[in-house]
Formats: structure tokens, sequence, C-alpha cells
């Protein structure tokens, strides 16, 4: 806990040291981005009649507003999203910054966390693996310091949040309204009482090794507070990073990520359980391994055209492998978790102020990839029958045991959006 809070004093002191005066520009811009989505599933072998509410048919995905500005060196950035699909809305950013120079800038509010491949490791409208465990385009309430080199070969990124974004409103019929977030985090089942996310922080670089090779290193260690034991455990988590350009079109991006929540303890604080509750979008919690090592990589190539409205295509294919630890008990014997597997083959059409993503999603154990959205895709993966947790008697007195082998889930999806 010291250490946490000698980080927070640091980032505070850091900027006096480092004071310069620097150009004012004062401006504002409003902007944000109506998306629609149509999808069609195989999910568990299965598929919908067109069209299905949420699955097979068009839906409104998302409206969003932004407005950005800074007047006196003093920047602000904003952004609300509505999802109507979901019946939730959210604010996913909302800071203040500060550019002592040219050097070093400061924010304080909901940021980004900096850890992993920044702004993002996937190419698609999906992410990668590590979104859904809350370690790719995560915002936290915190302070960030961040510094570029002369030379812009160089960068660094230093942060403490205190606690994770606040949480925005949703119907309950969908889940908890703690689980209305855009960041995947650590909240409780019952969405008041249990665990949660405090005290973290963070150390992020990254340096150009040639002009067209990237590598970076991420740090993080925080604490997971229950608040009804009134007792904190530590979490931490490490990453590398590597963006790899072949020619001017072409790049591959590799991140390798390894996370552990060390003791912790179920909502009610009475035993140790190899998963955490996760949650985001309204939608309620799912579980996923308390330990897990992610590779990831993705492949891109981007092709401007001049067909018409049309400016580019950039074809894409994300991958990654979560190999998770823990076991689970099924009548007396232990079943280790199975792992989970996300890939994403597709292109991006940009024309003017339209975005249009067309994606082949598959995974195995994926939670956003199943007719069983969430449960424990992440923790100890599904069942041979779907909609029960792993050891619980189905209505036929069945036992559901874990799946060595289960099939890829599918799903076709295109969103299409406007931005202004």
């Amino acid at each position: 806990m010291k250490h946490l809070y000698s980080v927070m004093i640091l980032l505070l002191c850091i900027p006096s040291l480092i004071f310069s005066q620097y150009k004012d520009t004062t401006y504002i811009n409003l902007g944000g981005a109506v998306r629609f989505n149509t999808m069609f599933t195989i999910y568990e072998g299965n598929t919908f009649k067109l069209p299905t509410e949420n699955r097979n048919g068009i839906f409104w995905d998302v409206l969003r507003f932004e407005v950005d500005g800074k007047a006196k060196g003093i920047g602000f950035d904003y952004e609300y999203r509505v999802y109507p699909g979901f019946n939730c809305h959210f604010l996913k950013k909302g800071y203040l910054s500060y550019d002592f120079n040219s050097q070093y800038s400061l924010e304080l509010g909901i940021t980004q966390k900096p850890f992993g491949m920044l702004p993002y490791l996937g190419n698609s409208w999906w992410f990668q693996l590590p979104y859904y465990v809350g370690l790719e385009d995560d915002y936290d309430t915190g302070i960030k310091l961040s510094h570029i080199s002369d030379s812009g070969n160089f960068r660094w990124k230093i942060a403490y949040f205190i606690m994770a974004e606040p949480r925005g409103q949703s119907d309950p019929e969908y889940g908890s309204y703690t689980s209305a977030r855009y960041s995947y985090d650590v909240i409780p089942l019952d969405g008041y009482n249990g665990n949660k996310e405090r005290n973290q922080a963070n150390i992020w670089m990254e340096a150009d090794i040639t002009n067209s090779i990237t590598g970076g290193l991420s740090f993080e260690v925080g604490q997971i507070y229950n608040s009804n034991i009134d007792e904190s455990t530590p979490h931490y988590a490490f990453s590398a990073h590597s963006s790899i350009d072949l020619g001017k079109k072409m790049n591959i991006k590799l991140q390798g990520t390894y996370y552990n929540y060390t003791d912790i303890k179920n909502d009610e604080g009475t035993k140790i359980v190899d998963y955490i509750n996760m949650g985001a979008y309204g939608f309620g919690t799912y579980q996923a391994a308390k330990e897990a090592t992610i590779l990831s990589i993705g492949l891109s190539f981007h092709q401007p055209v001049n067909w018409g409205p049309i400016e580019s295509l950039t074809f894409y294919e994300d991958y990654s492998y979560m190999f998770k630890s823990g076991k689970i008990n099924i009548s007396g014997q232990e079943f280790s978790f199975i792992d989970t597997q996300h890939n994403v083959l597709g292109f991006l059409v940009t024309a003017g102020f339209v975005y249009a993503y067309f994606d082949i999603a598959s995974g195995i154990n994926q939670p956003w990839l199943s007719d069983s959205f969430g449960g424990t895709a992440l923790s100890t993966g599904r069942g041979e029958n779907i909609g029960f947790a792993p050891g619980e008697e189905t209505d036929q007195g069945e036992i559901n045991r874990l799946d060595d082998s289960p099939p890829f889930n599918t799903r076709f999806n295109i969103n299409v959006g406007f931005y202004f």
C-alpha cells in the first residue's frame, strides 16, 4: 500500500520539476458516431431464424458523443456512449490534461490505462482477448504522466488509479448497475457488496528499435478490495509487445500477457477461489480465470484505393490463445480449466466519415461467442450441456462435465459506423 501511495505522490511532484512555458492554443471539438450492427451466428452447432433480436438481424449498436478542447493550456477529453441493444449508457472517458512542454504531459480523471499495445492491440471491431479480462483499452480513474524523448524514439507512462471508472446506468433485468461500463473490470456479482478494484499502479515503456520495429513492456500491480470482509488482496500483470512494419502496407502485432489475482476470495469472503467476476456493458458479470497467460498475434494489410467514395481497405487476422490456471471439482474428480481461443478474420472499409467492419469471428470459450453469453467461458470453460454451470445437475439429472474438445462458435458480423 505504501508503495502505491508513493507512486501517486511522485506523479504529483514530478510536474513541478519539469514545468516550462507552453504556448496556449484555445479550441473545442465536437464529434461522435452512430453505429449499426448485423450478424449471423452459428453457436453450439445451431443458428436462428432471421431476424432474431440481437442475434440474426440488424440492430442499433451505439450512439456516442465526444468533446475535447483546450484553454489556457488545460485540455479536456470526454466521451459518452449509449448502447440501445444493452439498455445502458455510460461515460467511457473523461479527463483533464496539461502539456508541461513538448515532452511531458499529465492526465487526471477517467483515462486509458497504460498497458500493452497502445492504443489498441486488436485490428478489428472485436479487439483481442486481453480486452475481455480488462487488459486492453481499459479506462480507470486516476492520474497519468506521459513522456516522449527529444528524438521521439522512446516513450514511457506511469499512472496511479484509485479505482475503476464509475458505473453508468443500465436495465437491472440485463445485469447489475455496476456492470454499466465500457471497460471490463472486477466487480461484485450483485453489483454492490464484494470484490472491487482499488489502488492500482502502472508502468509502461516503448522504444523504436528500428524504423520499422517497436517493442515495449508493461507492468501493473494493484489491490482487490472485498467490502464484505474489509480485506484487500494483491493482483499483478505484465506484458511484452512488439509492432513490426513490413513495408508501408503490412503490419504484425505481437503480445504476451500474464496476470494473477493472488489469494482472491469469493464476494462473500468465505473461501479462496480460482476465478474473478468481471462485467461491462450492463450485461452483468462473467467469470474469468484468476491466473492466465494470453498470447496474441495480429496481421494487417492496408491498401489505399480510389473507388468512388471508398478510400481504403484494411485486411486483418487477429488471434489470441488463453492458457488458464485453475481446477474444478466435479463429483469428486478434479478437472483443469479448458483454454480459450479467439480469432477474427476480416476487413475494414473506409469511405469519408463511414467505417465498416466485415468480420468472421470464431472462438472456443469466448464469452461473446456463445448462445450462453458470458458465464464460465473464461474460467472453467463450457460444459457439454450449455446453459448450466460445470458440475451442476441438469433437469435431466445429467452431470455437466467439461468438454476437452469444444467446438468453435462462429459469428459473421458487419458493423457500419458514421463518424462526425
